[in-house]
């Protein structure tokens, strides 16, 4: 075991002596830390003719190495970064940069272009409900070409045809889906409105369609109350297909025929494509239409109604996610 001896004092003071020299190499990257340590040369450096052609030729000294215990006390996130787990990584790539202002323009854009988009259609289809009603106000007393004063019905259907001459519809292309501008809820005083609109275009079949790839598919239906619908859950209705019905002919009933609107049903089932389905309601005093959303054709069958001849009878389930109704039904 060897002992160090410490100098004696002399005076009250140890005597002078010169510590021993250490070379260190810096192997973490240029920047870190709370500041950059700048060494500058030596005096003997400076004189020296060959650390002048080895500071030209950017070549640094030998120096020994020496194996240290080095704590990392500069501050976190200093360096190339690294993404200490998954969980960060998928953090990092979810949160935008915040920095880049130009993306963030970008996004800030695009959701006000899509909330005027969508105003403009509201509008739309308010200024056209708007004139529906001025036109039913304006047509009141007058009469048709037979001198029958235009009321009721009668005058629900000449004030929709003669903004259709107009061209004062909106949405007119058919189209399955929710129609711009309509949101589920919105209610609608007269059935004629639907058409104006764009939600359902005929002014009494039930059942509205279109052709697409050579196949009639339904657009959306109207549960008027007229057939033996029913409403098993909130979310599931059991529709009456169309034809045969003498509240709605003035005829014998005869079975329901695969044609039309029976078919269109049939074929978004088989497609999966939504239907608008729109209610009627009637709650104390006010009574009108009801737009209730998107369903999907899960089932059709083909059984006895109420007059004893065959019909088809759909089952319709509602999509999830969409607002729910809290108007009450009759």
């Amino acid at each position: 075991m060897v002992t160090l001896k410490t100098p004696e004092k002399e005076n009250g003071f140890r005597p002078n002596f010169k510590r021993p020299g250490v070379y260190a190499v810096r192997d973490f990257p240029e920047g870190c830390g709370r500041f950059v340590a700048r060494v500058q040369p030596s005096e003997c450096e400076e004189d020296d003719e060959d650390m002048k052609t080895l500071r030209r030729k950017n070549r640094s000294l030998p120096s020994p190495r020496f194996d240290v215990d080095v704590v990392r006390d500069f501050p976190k996130g200093c360096g190339p970064m690294v993404v200490s787990s998954l969980k960060d990584a998928e953090e990092k790539s979810l949160v935008p940069d915040v920095e880049d202002k130009e993306s963030e323009q970008r996004v800030v854009g695009h959701k006000l272009s899509v909330a005027s988009v969508v105003d403009k259609a509201h509008n739309k289809v308010k200024k056209a409900l708007a004139a529906y009603q001025e036109t039913l106000i304006e047509m009141g007393g007058e009469c048709d070409a037979n001198f029958s004063r235009l009321k009721g019905w009668k005058l629900y259907v000449e004030a929709a045809m003669y903004l259709k001459k107009k061209d004062k519809w909106v949405n007119t292309k058919k189209r399955t889906g929710h129609i711009p501008g309509v949101k589920v809820g919105d209610k609608f005083r007269y059935r004629p409105e639907l058409a104006i609109v764009g939600l359902h275009s005929h002014f009494q079949c039930g059942i509205d369609y279109m052709t697409e790839n050579g196949e009639m598919i339904a657009t959306s239906i109207v549960e008027s109350g007229r057939y033996a619908n029913e409403t098993e859950s909130p979310d599931v209705m059991i529709y009456t297909g169309q034809g045969g019905n003498p509240k709605v002919s003035k005829r014998e009933p005869i079975d329901q025929k695969p044609d039309r609107g029976n078919r269109a049903l049939m074929n978004s089932k088989a497609a999966g494509t939504p239907v608008r389905v729109i209610r009627s309601y009637k709650f104390w005093e006010e009574s009108g239409y009801v737009y209730d959303g998107l369903y999907i054709v899960d089932d059709f069958w083909r059984e006895r109604g109420d007059y004893g001849k065959f019909v088809f009878r759909f089952s319709l389930r509602r999509i999830s996610g969409q607002p729910k109704l809290t108007l009450c039904n009759s």
